[in-house]
């Protein structure tokens, strides 16, 4: 859709997902690009053609577009806050079955340490294509974490969605949980299952890291929550 109303709209994939770009490569055939497993030379692409007046999006497994790449993202796309979109896939613990490699826990410290981006945690598929439309509108570097695939619709309504913005998902009496990502479906199980011993806690979900929505913070210990419980798949 994106890349209907923009030419400048560019995707670059680390060797994954390819099939499932097939709608894209239609519309786009000449602004897509395989770089195969060589991401560091992907992310200086990608610095490069966004200094050039493109818009390119980079997608791969999340180790391999953050930690493997990390001195291209510092030097390349944050120093010269280079409008790059940066997209990990499979963040945490959702490859778990292929081991420590592709797992990623220390994403969102190491890149919160390089100034000038912006980290997205959306936690389902609605808070990610609001962040995505709104991180292409963005003249600075984004770095979006996302889930695996098939994780569970958890907003009804999308007013208050987008880059910067928390929301309160399920109310409670002075407990939160305060979550990012898909695992916030594992906090509103965990709150069905404390309800029935008669705890009632509230679930909420930041949405992003950078910017930090300390207004909606302010606003929960304003509401009374005066425990707060952190959740995420990070260390």
């Amino acid at each position: 859709s994106l890349a209907k109303q923009r030419e400048d709209i560019c995707l670059l994939s680390g060797d994954i997902g390819n099939r499932m770009f097939d709608d894209f490569k239609a519309i786009a055939p000449n602004r897509f690009i395989n770089c195969g497993i060589a991401e560091s030379n992907m992310m200086s692409m990608a610095a490069g053609m966004a200094l050039s007046g493109l818009r390119p999006v980079i997608y791969t497994i999340t180790p391999f577009t953050t930690t493997r790449c990390l001195e291209q993202i510092r030097i390349g796309v944050a120093y010269h806050n280079a409008p790059v979109i940066i997209v990990g896939t499979g963040s945490g613990l959702s490859y778990s079955e292929l081991g420590p490699t592709h797992h990623s826990l220390e994403d969102i410290a190491i890149i919160k340490c390089i100034p000038n981006i912006n980290i997205l945690t959306p936690s389902d598929k609605q808070e990610l294509v609001i962040q995505l439309r709104e991180a292409v509108k963005s003249n600075c570097p984004s770095y979006m974490r996302i889930g695996k695939k098939g994780e569970p619709l958890l907003f009804n309504q999308t007013e208050n969605l987008g880059i910067g913005k928390a929301n309160l998902l399920l109310e409670g009496d002075r407990i939160l949980i305060i979550g990012i990502g898909p695992i916030i479906s594992e906090a509103l199980e965990a709150s069905k299952m404390l309800k029935l011993q008669g705890i009632n806690i509230g679930v909420a979900t930041m949405g992003s890291i950078r910017p930090l929505d300390k207004e909606f913070l302010n606003k929960m210990i304003n509401q009374g929550y005066s425990k707060w419980v952190t959740l995420e798949e990070h260390g």
